[in-house]
């Protein structure tokens, strides 16, 4: 089983077992507690680890055509492609040494060559480039020809390939500052949102208000406050968070709008990193660290807000 396959299922049982502590306690605020607490634990872990494989994959990624001339040189010299491998096991390729040794090691024990270099292939399965790369050096080597040209082919037009990929990290990283920006402002006008509007429509569903909305509900979830009704699942969800996070009585409308409002903030913060590294990386895995930045952030935020009585 893969390391992510692993950290997933362990989460992933954590997170139940928080889940149906919530059920059977039936104290909403600890419910949202343990549930926040799972969603973190199911999410952080994993989230961390493939942003941690993503950091490693480029590493090899820039190792590689080293490793590639390296064996093309030492077949020039006369060498066989096996004993380029073993010599080149000899060299220092950063996070990439490791890989080669092993390459190295089970070549020594007698394991055939395509053998070789398919478990190779199997544990750079994340990186497309190595992978197909290791397909034409294959066939390559099955054909006969000339696989010294071929080696350095491959690395040339690797190095290629990461530097257009440089630039374009280079380029949009503007756009990515923007989406930083784009999000805090959006946390700004919640605040001011529920500073400003929330008393105005607090005023206005009282009747004192001249806007015409003497009828209006300033809290749309009033009615729930006592219902059990499923319906209502998405009001004591913000029930659960005013108590949880000290909002004030559930059937507030200020509590209301501060749960709704932190919602959405998790909401924008978690995909605006998934995008952000999506443009930046051409990765939604590299989004995940812009996610987390953005999600706890923009969490820690509100909650200092609310708890020194800014809003």
């Amino acid at each position: 089983m893969r390391t992510e396959k692993r950290i997933l299922l362990v989460s992933s049982i954590i997170f139940a077992v928080l889940a149906v502590l919530a059920i059977l306690l039936g104290d909403i605020a600890v419910s949202i507690n343990l549930i926040f607490i799972g969603v973190v634990i199911l999410t952080v872990p994993f989230s961390i680890y493939k942003f941690l494989q993503f950091k490693k994959v480029k590493s090899y990624e820039r190792e590689f055509p080293n490793l590639l001339r390296d064996i093309a040189k030492s077949q020039r010299a006369g060498l066989t492609f096996v004993q380029s491998i073993q010599v080149s096991s000899k060299s220092e390729y950063g996070a990439l040494t490791s890989e080669v040794n092993k390459l190295n090691k089970q070549l020594s024990w007698n394991v055939p060559l395509e053998k070789v270099l398919e478990k190779f292939g199997e544990r750079m399965v994340d990186s497309r480039i190595i992978v197909r790369s290791l397909m034409v050096i294959d066939q390559a080597n099955k054909s006969g020809g000339n696989i010294e040209d071929t080696m350095d082919s491959l690395a040339s037009n690797i190095e290629s390939i990461r530097e257009a990929q440089e630039e374009k990290s280079a380029v949009l990283n503007q756009q990515v500052v923007m989406m930083y920006a784009i999000f805090f402002i959006f946390v700004g006008i919640t605040i001011a949102l529920i500073k400003f509007l929330v008393p105005l429509l607090q005023t206005e569903g009282l009747g004192g208000g001249g806007l015409g909305l003497e009828m209006f509900n300033a809290n749309p979830c009033a009615v729930c406050a006592a219902s059990s009704d499923p319906a209502c699942f998405g009001c004591q969800t913000f029930f659960g968070m005013s108590v949880a996070f000290g909002f004030g009585k559930p059937s507030e409308p200020m509590s209301y709008y501060k749960s709704l409002f932190l919602t959405m903030i998790l909401i924008q913060g978690f995909f605006s990193g998934l995008i952000a590294g999506q443009i930046s990386s051409d990765s939604v895995t590299a989004g995940t660290k812009h996610s987390l930045v953005m999600v706890f952030s923009g969490f820690a935020i509100f909650i200092i807000v609310t708890t020194l009585g800014l809003v």
